[in-house]
């Protein structure tokens, strides 16, 4: 007999819920910790099987449905995958407290809830835009003492996201909400409360506004991603696939005043928000924050790691640091030719096709964008799974089909496995595996593109014309 996949998902996310109150704490490791454990291995089976038989579901009010029923338990039960939502109330405070939270972290204030902030961020400068840091800041007022309404709230800022991610997807396809009801969605969004849904919602929205040329649309396109900036400044990263959409879509004219309107809606909406919030640039003096963790999910990281053992074997653990540090570089000056090369083939294809205004102009951008923003996440010096949720959401903006469309759903349904449900990674348990692993995966890489550049079309001459 088999089960309805809606009641079959509320068990698991019922089940996941309890391996938060059971194994949510990153200590002890005792008794109840390990029952946790197992509980949320077997609560994410149950979770995937059930919204992988959705996948072909095509009532997308009915998916909507199913996504807030799984939603319910998630939303009153310990932060799951992560602890940032800890580190995000925090922030608040210190906001509301007059402190620059570019200059400090959650110990200098010292914040209320300090103790359930992850060690990495208790003395580090928040790395996000001033739009984050004011929603942070009213969340720990609205709060008032109380972690658990804190957290609360940041949930609600991270659903309103989300739902804002789903909007513009229906307004881009007319289809896709199933992206609401997967496993990374409800552990790393409802649960955990990352504000990437945030900056998804915002980037999408620009791309909805990017649809008609002019200079009212680019304005407020540039708008959605002035305010996406101000919430993580990786959100640059899809701009200029935005401005393809707003410079091939119009006439001549409006070919250059859409994306000058982008360009000064943008600037001037971050600017205002660096105003009110006291907080401009100084984000960037943090962005490296998270260096000092080493960890194979960034393929690059992975790739210099597995140098750095081989040399720490041949008598040179001293240049494991230095191995891992040109990877890095490595990684970075992939990701800016990748970058170039999908945005220059979508501009080739607008160009030709002159349909950036139609369905498939559109898809080919949002395709080209999604791609991006997943490659700027793993090739970035540091990977969560949370940080495929933009690049997902602008997919999920598509017609998906094929191997993408494969390559998307298992990642929206897997990368939730990587973590415990104290937020302990995996990654940081399988090292050495996972470094050779990334080494297989860009040998493997390396080998395809050597093929496909090697391999020649043969166009057949066309016949010559038979004389009558």
């Amino acid at each position: 007999m088999s089960v309805n996949p809606r009641w079959l998902g509320l068990a698991a996310t019922v089940l996941l819920a309890a391996s938060g109150f059971l194994a949510g704490k990153p200590v002890p490791h005792d008794r109840a910790w390990l029952l946790g454990v197992v509980v949320w291995f077997v609560a994410l089976a149950m979770l995937i099987r059930a919204w992988w038989t959705l996948r072909e579901e095509t009532d997308q009010r009915g998916v909507l449905v199913t996504a807030a029923i799984w939603s319910l338990p998630l939303l009153f039960a310990p932060p799951l995958g992560s602890h940032d939502v800890y580190a995000y109330a925090c922030q608040g405070q210190l906001f509301d407290a007059g402190l620059d939270l570019y200059r400090v972290g959650p110990a200098a204030l010292p914040c209320t809830w300090l103790s359930d902030v992850p060690e990495l961020w208790r003395e580090t400068p928040t790395p996000y835009g001033p739009l984050w840091i004011a929603i942070e800041g009213a969340a720990a007022w609205l709060a008032h003492g109380s972690l658990p309404a804190a957290v609360l709230l940041l949930r609600v800022a991270a659903v309103l996201g989300l739902l804002l991610c789903v909007a513009a997807v229906h307004r881009l396809s007319r289809q896709n909400a199933l992206l609401a009801a997967s496993p990374l969605v409800l552990v790393h969004v409802v649960s955990g409360a990352h504000n990437d849904v945030v900056l998804a919602g915002l980037v999408l929205a620009g791309f909805v506004a990017a649809r008609r040329p002019g200079a009212a649309s680019g304005a407020m396109s540039g708008l959605a991603f002035g305010l996406a900036v101000a919430v993580k400044v990786t959100a640059l990263t899809a701009a200029p696939f935005a401005l393809l959409l707003l410079f091939f879509a119009g006439t001549s004219r409006a070919r250059w005043t859409g994306p000058a309107a982008f360009a000064g809606a943008a600037v001037g909406a971050y600017t205002i928000l660096a105003l009110l919030t006291g907080h401009g640039l100084g984000f960037l003096h943090a962005l490296g924050s998270t260096s000092t963790m080493v960890q194979w999910l960034s393929v690059p990281t992975g790739v210099g790691m597995a140098v750095g053992y081989v040399l720490r074997v041949t008598g040179q653990p001293e240049s494991f640091a230095t191995a891992v540090a040109v990877a890095r570089a490595a990684g970075l000056l992939a990701l800016a030719a990748i970058l170039l090369a999908l945005w220059w083939r979508a501009a080739r294809t607008l160009a030709r096709d002159g349909d950036a205004a139609g369905r498939r102009g559109r898809d080919v951008v949002l395709t080209a964008a999604g791609i991006g923003m997943l490659a700027a996440a793993v090739l970035g010096p540091v990977f969560y799974a949370w940080y495929a949720i933009a690049g997902i959401a602008l997919l999920a903006g598509t017609v998906l089909t094929g191997r993408l469309r494969t390559v998307v759903h298992v990642a929206a349904a897997g990368l939730p496995l990587l973590t415990l449900p104290d937020s302990l990674g995996l990654a940081t348990k399988t090292k050495v595996p996972g470094a050779f692993l990334d080494v297989a995966l860009v040998a493997a890489a390396a080998v395809h593109l050597i093929r496909r550049r090697g391999t020649v079309t043969e166009v057949p001459a066309a016949p010559e014309a038979t004389r009558p």
